[in-house]
């Protein structure tokens, strides 16, 4: 059983004793799924994490996925039991993959993020999400009206979170149909976060709300994703972003590792310059073509092309039957 599941894992070499630590969580399967609070609920990351003979199930991609639960509670298999009941949960009630193939942002979201797939970047660097806070005109306007607080929640269709909350969410979830889970080149996703023309000496209460929440709903609910995340366009002045997550005290110590502060836009280290636009280092090299037409990240956002996985359809079809939960467009 333990060659099978070593086997069975392609994004990385696992010793025999997380092997063993995999097989065991695998087989609790049902007895994990009995657990909470909706046992039909089965999906994490739009793959049905259930036992072999189920309909849809990958098992090579449900054992990817099982394995970064693992992995993020160093191959504690109690530990990683409850962060998966409590995933599912929080899957169950949020509803992540309705918040990003269903519903419908206001204009000024949707120009706070990205999501890129650059094919000839590093390892683990392919997809990127986006986080454009130069677009923040306003910052705390936009966090009034879309912030954190039940009165900006989506109680409309009893949706939890708020407006920016399933934005982001959703964000996050459309990048990971993106990448391969099996695949040691692109079974993770970097991220930009890129402050210029950022003015403000001090983040705005709402944002900072904003931000420690989404901090805390990703460390838990989505392990192991993360390959880099770069603050680029950082003045000297606003030294202190860093030290703001640091200081919330919520990011652990191996995530904190993957954080690369910047005081400039150029990313040609680490991503092709002929894939990115000039404002961050690309440009035509010869008779690239291509390369020129790339004005702005804008002009690479693939994310209305992302298409959803089918167990991930099924899922959204079944939530609407049962939940009534329909299309939702916000204002």
């Amino acid at each position: 059983m333990t060659k099978e599941i070593k086997e069975s894992i392609t994004s990385t070499e696992l010793t025999d004793d997380q092997a063993t630590k995999l097989a065991q969580l695998i087989s609790t399967i049902p007895d994990i799924l009995k657990k909470t609070e909706n046992p039909e609920y089965d999906e994490i990351f739009g793959y049905r994490i259930n036992t072999d003979d189920q309909r849809y199930v990958s098992v090579p991609h449900r054992n990817e996925i099982l394995n970064k639960f693992l992995a993020a509670d160093g191959y504690d298999v109690a530990l990683s039991t409850e962060r998966i009941i409590k995933t599912l949960n929080w899957r169950n009630e949020f509803q992540p993959l309705h918040a990003a193939f269903e519903e419908q942002f206001h204009p000024d979201l949707n120009e706070l993020g990205v999501i890129t797939n650059f094919p000839e970047a590093n390892a683990n660097l392919h997809v990127i999400t986006w986080n454009l806070y130069g677009n923040l005109k306003n910052p705390k306007k936009i966090f009034e009206k879309f912030g954190g607080g039940s009165d900006n929640s989506n109680t409309q269709r009893e949706l939890p979170g708020s407006q920016f909350l399933r934005w982001r969410v959703g964000l996050m979830e459309k990048s990971l149909q993106l990448i391969d889970f099996t695949s040691k080149e692109n079974n993770k996703i970097g991220q930009v976060h890129d402050y210029n023309n950022v003015s403000m000496f001090r983040i705005d209460p709402g944002m900072k709300q904003a931000t420690k929440e989404i901090i805390e709903i990703f460390g838990h609910n989505y392990p192991e994703l993360l390959s880099t995340k770069y603050f680029i366009n950082v003045p000297l002045i606003m030294g202190w972003v860093f030290t703001f997550f640091k200081a919330l005290g919520i990011i652990n110590a191996d995530t904190l590792k993957k954080f690369q502060v910047l005081n400039h836009g150029d990313l040609t280290e680490t991503l092709p310059k002929s894939e990115l636009p000039k404002s961050y280092g690309g440009g035509a090299s010869g008779d690239d073509v291509k390369s020129l037409n790339k004005e702005t990240i804008f002009s690479l956002d693939v994310g209305g092309e992302i298409k959803l996985s089918e167990y991930g359809q099924e899922m959204l079809k079944q939530n609407r039957e049962t939940k009534n939960i329909d299309e939702l467009s916000i204002d």
